[in-house]
């Protein structure tokens, strides 16, 4: 059965600039950069693949030579290739489906080609819905700008509703009607909405025909040389519970912020309760009471003072409701953002996927990647990752890791071959069955100790 994929490839549509507002401190941002991941998850037999670039107007991209539209390639048993740079030339304007013969998982890095670049990741969509939802859209110091994508073979017709976040001060925007052709997709700059005024807020698009996908970009363009890049996919659908495997405040500078919306029906409260990792104390509990239908429960933890705690979240709702949750994790003295989506708990199996893996990669700074293997019921997990080279790259032994609920697995630490790059995927599978979920880290070393610069990004792992 062919499995296919939507890719929404924003340096497409973020090449232009958002435009200088100074009452939100907002700057000009710079061109973007995309690159894919993709990795066969078949360990046995080669996955053949068809990338297919579209033109915003949904229309067929013209690649240069060698290159036809769609392309063709083939991807290895349980390996991954890369496309950096993607097939069209500079200046490509558009978005991507990705088809396969074989099960597959993607990821897309997508990067400001500032004086200090910025690195965002999303992955990519296996199905659309007609209704999207956004728990984070900005328009303060970062400004949102979200993409969103025609995955049928109909024309699309939608509307988006801005929800200013409860008590917060802000307008209500009017609502936005849109048409998207089949493939098309089409981007909106909240620099465009609500004047010269400040907005925070969620999103909710609701399509009458066709079906959706979305992906959102946080950007911080206050110094240009420096911007911040927080990206996240849109969610098709909420769960009654949203599970975060990383919560921090004061970790060495770094801290998160979470958004969640609640979808409802009707208003709700959204309750926040922590878990902490060892070592740590517990933590009081967050509720947010009365959020109204498609408004956002937010809360920010602090990066400075003396108090650090390290641990997970689980965000339930009231009644009936469901939500979506978002967790930007930040570390503002290096000017470091990314987001991560939160978990529904009933889509996790005892096996998680992540397309890009990378040890060393780099020449004086180097890009590393770590990521967090959580349990769902909380209890401690026995887990072995299998590690898928790229072509060109050796295979290395599996590593397991047992004796907590939450494992670390980190490409700095105990990672062979220990002195050289290594560019692959992972496998990772818990050895008795129990459900784990997973987020990804990655970031760049070996910088200049004051040098700021937005070096991390995260993703959430695929569950098989």
């Amino acid at each position: 059965m062919k499995k296919i994929f939507s890719i929404l490839l924003l340096v497409v549509f973020l090449l232009g600039s958002l435009g200088h507002i100074t009452e939100v401190k907002a700057a000009t941002i710079p061109a973007y950069e995309s690159s894919i991941q993709i990795q066969n998850l078949d360990p046995l037999e080669v996955a053949h693949i068809s990338i297919t670039y579209y033109n915003p107007d949904g229309s067929l991209a013209t690649l240069p030579s060698p290159y036809t539209n769609p392309v063709d390639d083939t991807v290895q048993p349980g390996s991954s290739n890369t496309y950096l740079p993607i097939h069209p030339n500079a200046g490509f304007r558009g978005s991507v489906v990705v088809s396969s013969d074989k099960q597959i998982a993607i990821i897309s890095n997508l990067t400001i080609a500032a004086t200090n670049r910025a690195l965002g990741t999303y992955t990519g969509i296996a199905t659309g819905g007609t209704t999207l939802f956004f728990p984070l859209i900005d328009k303060r110091n970062n400004v949102s700008v979200f993409s969103i994508q025609n995955t049928s073979s109909v024309t699309a017709n939608y509307v988006i509703d801005f929800v200013p976040v409860p008590d917060g001060g802000y307008a209500d925007i009017p609502n936005v009607s849109g048409s998207l052709e089949p493939g098309a997709a089409a981007t909106y700059n909240m620099a465009d909405y609500n004047g010269a005024n400040p907005w925070l807020g969620s999103i909710k698009v609701t399509a009458s025909t066709g079906t959706l996908a979305g992906v959102a970009s946080n950007v911080n363009a206050t110094v240009p040389a420096s911007p911040t890049n927080g990206v996240y996919n849109a969610f098709g659908s909420g769960s009654s519970v949203s599970i975060l495997p990383l919560i921090m405040e004061n970790n060495n500078g770094n801290r998160t912020g979470t958004s969640c919306q609640n979808l409802g029906p009707g208003a709700a409260t959204i309750t926040m309760s922590y878990t902490p990792s060892e070592g740590f104390p517990a933590r009081p509990a967050d509720v947010f009471e009365n959020v109204p239908e498609n408004g956002i429960a937010v809360k920010v933890l602090d990066y400075l003072g003396t108090t650090k705690w390290i641990g997970g979240a689980t965000v339930t709702v009231s009644g009936s409701a469901k939500i979506a949750c978002v967790v930007n994790q930040t570390r503002p003295a290096k000017k470091n953002s990314n987001l991560y989506e939160g978990f529904n708990p009933d889509a996790a199996t005892d096996t998680v996927v992540m397309p890009l893996i990378m040890s060393k990669n780099g020449s004086t700074t180097k890009t590393f990647t770590a990521f967090s293997v959580a349990s769902v019921d909380g209890t401690n997990i026995n887990v072995t990752c299998d590690w898928k080279p790229s072509e060109g790259f050796a295979d290395i032994p599996n590593t397991t890791k047992s004796g907590a609920a939450v494992l670390v697995f980190s490409q700095q630490v105990g990672f062979s071959p220990s002195n050289t790059r290594w560019i692959g995927s992972a496998v990772c599978t818990e050895n008795t069955g129990k459900a784990i979920l997973a987020v990804v880290n990655q970031s760049r070393e070996g910088l200049p100790a004051n040098y700021q610069r937005d070096v991390t990004s995260a993703y959430d792992a695929f569950n098989q």
